[in-house]
């Protein structure tokens, strides 16, 4: 069977598959991200302060007054 247009009108849009984030869903993905990275590098600093013999930040005990 033969078809023949003589006119179209349309109106296209091209998307790209790989961006099918809406501005929206992208700033909450980028959000939960720094979020996550935030908590990760304050857990990372706990652990060093926590763990750190001597030093700056170290609990003195008393050592300032002459007690154990």
């Amino acid at each position: 069977m033969q078809t023949r247009i003589r006119e179209v009108v349309a109106n296209t849009q091209v998307v790209d598959g790989d961006a099918l984030l809406t501005p929206i869903v992208m700033a909450r993905i980028v959000t939960a991200v720094m979020a996550a990275m935030k908590a990760t590098r304050n857990d990372d600093e706990a652990r060093q302060r926590d763990t750190r013999i001597g030093g700056a930040g170290a609990c003195c005990h008393g050592q300032d007054k002459g007690q154990p």
